[in-house]
């Protein structure tokens, strides 16, 4: 059935040369040249069609295509008439213009909604490419991207930079005890809840499972620490009612900051990843600077 159209074009098309000459109560000759012409412009769009039923990426462009070449066609075939059969006088001159102008018409709209259609179906796979399927944040492959090219941007220009990272408390048990159905959206509420208070030009990303970052730059550590206790106690405000109970969490956060010493970015995320250990092991539901984790080390 998919491609029923192009056969019904070859089936019409067999029809009308054969009953055409009658049509006008002529006699006609027939010219054999003209009639091969005739068949050779039916077996290319034939194989057009085909292609295009193949090829064409939404239905609508399809129609447009397929509308466009069929008028086309018509021309073609009206073009052939006076070659296949000698008339009196010639009688389809202007229809010959008429579809042959409709029909470049409709192929041009088309063309145009296939490239655009492209561009769409292209941004829409870059997108794809680049966000955390669940939550749709900022997934770890293009963070990192982001995460080097912020870290030169700052030692090239001697600016601050921080980064938080971010711990669901006891999440394993959210989904032991109520199902992952429930865990998924724990993790979608908390994505869209801190992205609302967030810069656009900070980065927030899942890292996996529950372990999310906040790159922010042009921050230094006192400013991102007041951001990560704005996300500590927003948190505590996310709930989700089930059959059993209502769900509440809390979050442990780790924060440190670029130094000029520093040669890598990975060092900075090392760092935060240290401090959000200390948070989780401090007793969770707080979060600790990288400046709090070094004075204690020197202790």
């Amino acid at each position: 059935m998919k491609y029923i159209y192009p056969i019904i074009v070859l089936v019409l098309s067999i029809v009308f040369i054969a009953v055409e000459g009658r049509y006008f109560s002529l006699q006609p000759s027939i010219n054999y040249f003209g009639l091969a012409a005739y068949g050779s412009i039916t077996l290319i769009m034939i194989i057009t069609f085909f292609a295009i039923q193949k090829l064409a990426s939404s239905r609508e462009i399809y129609l447009y295509l397929v509308a466009g070449f069929t008028f086309i066609y018509i021309s073609l075939l009206l073009s052939t008439l006076d070659k296949i059969y000698v008339f009196p006088s010639s009688v389809t001159d202007v229809l010959e213009d008429l579809f042959q102008l409709v029909g470049f018409g409709f192929v041009t709209v088309g063309i145009i909604k296939w490239i655009k259609f492209d561009e769409d179906v292209k941004d829409k796979l870059i997108e794809m490419a680049s966000v955390d399927d669940l939550t749709n944040i900022m997934n770890r492959r293009i963070f990192d991207i982001e995460f080097k090219r912020e870290f030169a941007n700052t030692k090239r220009h001697d600016r601050t930079l921080s980064l938080i990272m971010i711990d669901i408390d006891h999440f394993k048990e959210v989904n032991d005890t109520y199902g992952h159905f429930f865990g998924d959206m724990i993790l979608k509420m908390f994505a869209l809840e801190v992205s609302q208070i967030l810069r656009t030009g900070d980065y927030f990303c899942r890292l996996g499972g529950d372990e999310f970052c906040i790159l922010l730059p042009q921050t230094d550590l006192d400013n991102a620490t007041v951001v990560a206790e704005k996300i500590r106690n927003l948190v505590k405000n996310i709930s989700i009612k089930t059959d059993k109970s209502e769900i509440g969490i809390t979050v442990s956060l780790g924060i440190a900051s670029y130094r000029p010493e520093y040669y890598d970015a990975s060092q900075i995320l090392e760092n935060a990843d240290k401090a959000l250990y200390q948070a989780k092991q401090s007793g969770r539901d707080k979060s600790v600077k990288e400046r709090e984790l070094l004075a204690q080390n020197d202790h």
